[in-house]
Parts: C-alpha cells; structure tokens; sequence
C-alpha cells in the first residue's frame, strides 16, 4: 500500500513540472512582451575603417517568431540587408531570459520603451565554452 502512494505521488510530482504554460499571462508578462514586441529594436551603427556603416536590427513578434536583419551601408550609399528568421520564447518563468535556440539566449540586463539592454549568451551557464557579450538596442528611427 505504502509503495503504490509513494509511486502515485511520484507521478503527480513528475507530471505537474511538465506542465507549460499556455494562453493566460499577468499583467507584468503582458507588458514585459508589449516591450519586447511593440518595438523594432535597432543596434548602434558602426562605421569600419573603409567608412561603410553595419547595424542590426531585430523584429521580435507577439506570436513567437522573429527578423534578425544585418544591414551595411556602403559609401557609395549601397544598402545590402541579410536576413535570418526564426523562433524565440521565454526561457524561464521570470521572463528574463529569451531563447532562440540552438544555446542561443539573451539575457536580459534593462528593458523599457527607449532600451533593450541583453547579454547576448552563447551555451549555458557552467559550460567551459559559454560566451556572453554585451549588447544594447534602441528603437529603431
């Protein structure tokens, strides 16, 4: 008897912390994705030593997905976009993180309407190959 309870309650630990979440968010993940979402997010422009301008832009959706578009302007005025599409989510409860895959995240450092500070991080914490670097957008002008 005792076994079968233990086995029973084991179960509904195990199946409980498989649950996501879906549908409803509060108020505070309402705005935190309103953020992140009403916004195109715009890096800052950099000019290399031949004078050609490269900034990158990020267009992240309300229903999960994502733009990533490099962009350079040559000095003739030539602009040459890359793009990258893709999908993002929250990586953990507190909406902190974002993860787009691939050990992939943005950890998020300061988010209000005129900026989006993350560190753009590579591998997962403890890993001998983790990479975190700095990364600050504004809204795109």
């Amino acid at each position: 008897m005792k076994k079968s309870i233990f086995i029973v309650f084991v179960t509904l630990i195990l199946a409980s912390s498989c649950v996501e979440k879906t549908g409803y968010y509060s108020n505070g993940e309402e705005d935190t994705i309103s953020l992140i979402c009403d916004n195109t997010w715009a890096s800052e422009k950099i000019v290399d030593d031949e004078g050609n301008t490269h900034y990158t832009v990020y267009k992240l959706e309300k229903n999960g997905t994502y733009i990533r578009k490099f962009i350079s302007i040559d000095t003739d005025g030539k602009v040459n976009e890359n793009s990258i599409t893709g999908r993002w989510s929250f990586y953990d409860p507190s909406s902190k993180t974002i993860y787009f895959g691939d050990d992939h995240y943005w950890d998020i450092e300061e988010l209000t309407t005129k900026k989006f500070a993350v560190y753009d991080r590579w591998g997962e914490y403890g890993q001998i190959h983790m990479s975190r670097e700095y990364l600050e957008l504004t809204p795109l002008k």
